[in-house]
């Protein structure tokens, strides 16, 4: 990774007031961007956790760790960090095997995952960012978006019964979000408090005057604290240091790590270009700071975590830029929680989906898709495949990944194999094979895993054929049909996959 740079006394000098400066040189944003935040990490929170197979206070209680931790140890301002799905995924099989006997192998795995973190940064692991092509980012952001509004229209279609309230709710928040910063002509007073902090409140005492059935947060899970798991594994010591406990939690410390290092780094991305304050040295830090969070939530029974994109975007919109907004939507969310529990609640989970799906419409780059015929076909390709694995998966690394290795493969095509024909012959043979896969049957076996291979396929033959047409330019005449009909026929088979995955 090269050598640390040794800082001047100027730079050092800089540095140290750029520290204090994210702790107080945005006091009233920070406060309103952690206050919506903190409603805004609820019900993702409480969902996952409850798809994972664990009380949902525990994701609670990763949410004030890592929010806390990460304000003071974290490298990137502004960013959240907390109970995420994507790791939360990663211990369902964890937590099926174990948790009613050996709930302390979740912990200890958690402890491991954030000891390999911090190792990750301090080798600067979190450079590598840099090397994220944007097409991969756009399908990152654009991949979680879709991920936030399929979750988001999960709930309000839960409960049929209360469906009609439930829309005209979120109709209303949504409402109140977009036109409510167009009061500060009137008052620029207005422009203070953040629109979807409004939006919140607003249903919210509609929700508790009304007493009306509509779905509210204690109806996702119990959010009572409980303390049962804290320091489990210092008193289970004997059952973590076992053969049987390692060779189970390894695996899944080490997908905690990676997934929740490269979330992270993205997330950070996002932060970076937005509030125009790159830093690559926050990277690493922020690498060190996650492990840090991590280690101290196996500690006290809490589930892994790391940077929440959604949160993040919900924290940034409503003013939100420095340490101080994770402090207090930690801070604030402790608070309620070990004091109002019952009231928190109460609160209909309506205000919360209102706020997400903006969230949602802002995180989704719409630019990528509207100006897609303007940039290389490679990165289209590169920014579709991450998208598609992604919902594919319910896991961003994995898309990240996928898209990263597709366009790699494309610069190498372009690079090296300079060749039409041997690019048409290869375009061919994956358009071939996808087709002999499709017409085999073999998504009888594994649907879910097949598909995506298919598919991968498909769009590989595609994006070749489509390389040859558009950059290296295959001519006139005869090549350049053949090459048409190369791309219909790779287009075919991409919709044929999709079909298939679809009606069998």
């Amino acid at each position: 990774m090269g050598k640390k740079k040794v800082l001047t006394a100027e730079e050092k000098l800089a540095k140290r007031q750029l520290e204090k400066k994210s702790w107080t040189g945005n006091i009233v944003g920070d406060l309103w961007g952690g206050a919506v935040t903190t409603f805004a990490l609820l019900p993702e929170t409480i969902g996952f956790m409850i798809a994972a197979g664990v009380p949902p206070y525990i994701g609670l209680y990763t949410c004030i760790i890592l929010t806390i931790t990460l304000a003071i140890t974290g490298g990137r301002p502004g960013v959240i960090s907390a109970g995420a799905g994507s790791t939360a995924m990663i211990t369902v099989g964890l937590v099926a095997a174990y948790w009613q006997t050996h709930p302390e192998y979740l912990f200890a795995a958690v402890v491991l995952a954030g000891i390999i973190q911090f190792i990750l940064g301090i080798v600067r692991f979190g450079s590598l960012i840099k090397f994220i092509p944007d097409c991969v980012m756009h399908g990152f952001v654009n991949g979680l978006a879709i991920l936030i509004f399929i979750s988001q229209v999960k709930l309000i279609f839960r409960d049929f019964a209360t469906l009609p309230e439930m829309l005209i709710l979120v109709g209303v928040g949504v409402g109140i979000i977009v036109f409510y910063p167009f009061l500060k002509k009137v008052w620029s007073g207005f422009g203070r408090i953040p629109s979807s902090l409004i939006a919140i409140i607003v249903i919210a005492i509609y929700g508790f005057a009304s007493n009306s059935p509509v779905l509210r947060i204690h109806d996702m899970g119990t959010i009572t604290p409980s303390f049962e798991y804290v320091g489990m594994v210092f008193t289970r010591l004997p059952n973590i240091f076992s053969g049987e406990c390692f060779a189970n939690i390894i695996p899944v410390s080490i997908s905690l790590a990676m997934v929740g290092i490269i979330e992270t780094m993205l997330t950070c991305r996002v932060v970076t270009e937005e509030t125009n304050t790159p830093e690559q040295e926050d990277l690493n830090r922020e690498c060190r700071g996650q492990g840090i969070g991590n280690m101290i939530c196996g500690v006290l029974g809490a589930m892994p975590g790391c940077a929440m994109i959604g949160q993040t975007k919900a924290n940034l919109g409503a003013g939100g830029r420095g340490r101080l907004s994770s402090l207090f939507a930690g801070g604030l969310l402790a608070a309620l929680l070990f004091s109002v529990s019952g009231v928190l609640g109460g609160i209909p989970v309506a205000a919360l989906v209102a706020v997400m799906l903006v969230v949602c419409y802002d995180t989704f780059n719409w630019g990528s898709v509207f100006k897609a015929h303007k940039v290389p076909i490679k990165e289209t390709m590169s920014m579709a495949i991450t998208v598609i694995v992604v919902l594919a998966t319910d896991n961003l690394a994995y898309g990240v990944g996928f898209g990263i290795g597709l366009y790699v493969v494309m610069m190498i095509f372009k690079m090296f194999i300079v060749s039409e024909k041997v690019m048409m012959g290869i375009s061919l043979v994956a358009t071939g094979v996808a087709i002999a896969l499709m017409c085999t049957g073999f998504f009888a076996v594994g649907i879910n895993s097949m598909a995506l291979i298919v598919f991968m396929i498909a769009i590989f033959a595609l994006t070749v054929a489509s390389l040859v047409r558009n950059e290296m330019m295959a001519g006139t005449g005869l090549k350049a049909f053949a090459t048409i009909i190369m791309i219909i026929n790779a287009a075919m088979a991409v919709l044929g996959v999709v079909f298939m995955y679809i009606t069998v």
